[in-house]
């Protein structure tokens, strides 16, 4: 399982840029990815995503970083060093599959993996209802965002603003093995207790 977390320029993978790229090998979590490119020439941005991913204007088209289809190639090659067979997992995976199979197309690579995900929301919220636990409801609907999931392995307000992909796909990994598991999985929390209903 490959853990992703993607940072971007807005929400529309056709007109906005992937700016971060974060993985982590779950099976081999010391193997991780991380780099940040320029958006491609024509790609527009919302503040509103810059805000969240902390880039600045400047810093997105910034020349002296590497382009997109670099970054691409890169993670292309380090993918083929994971574990498999391989799936991708996030927090919101449909987004940051988009973004990565418009990038792979825009590198003329072909996109390696399969159309299936795996998403943390899912594997929080059957955990809940298996141990019978209250899920956060917001305008009459089920929240279990990422704050959420590490609050309910107790790594509470652990993820800095503004949003890493790298930081979030650590995150999500952890959530993931402390859920499914009830262990510990990284270095960066291993100061941090599991709860006991997760043991």
């Amino acid at each position: 399982m490959i853990v992703i977390d993607g940072e971007f320029t807005g929400l529309d993978h056709k007109k906005h840029s992937l700016v971060s790229l974060g993985a982590v090998d779950f099976f081999n979590p010391e193997n991780q990815f991380y780099a940040e490119c320029r958006t491609y020439e024509w790609a527009e941005y919302t503040q509103e995503a810059l805000n969240v991913n902390g880039f600045s204007v400047e810093e997105i088209y910034d020349d002296s970083k590497q382009s997109l289809e670099e970054l691409i190639e890169s993670f292309d090659a380090w993918l083929k060093t994971c574990s498999t067979p391989q799936i991708l997992i996030g927090q919101n995976p449909k987004s940051d599959i988009d973004f990565l199979v418009e990038s792979y197309r825009r590198a003329g690579i072909k996109y390696p993996l399969w159309h299936r995900s795996l998403d943390t929301h899912s594997v929080v919220f059957m955990k809940h209802l298996q141990l019978w636990k209250d899920i956060l409801i917001e305008r009459w609907m089920y929240k279990i965002n990422l704050d959420e999931s590490l609050r309910f392995v107790w790594i509470k307000w652990w993820e800095p603003r503004p949003h890493n992909a790298l930081t979030g796909a650590k995150c999500e990994a952890e959530v993931i093995s402390r859920v499914i598991y009830g262990k510990k999985l990284l270095k960066d929390f291993e100061g941090i207790d599991i709860p006991d209903y997760l043991l």
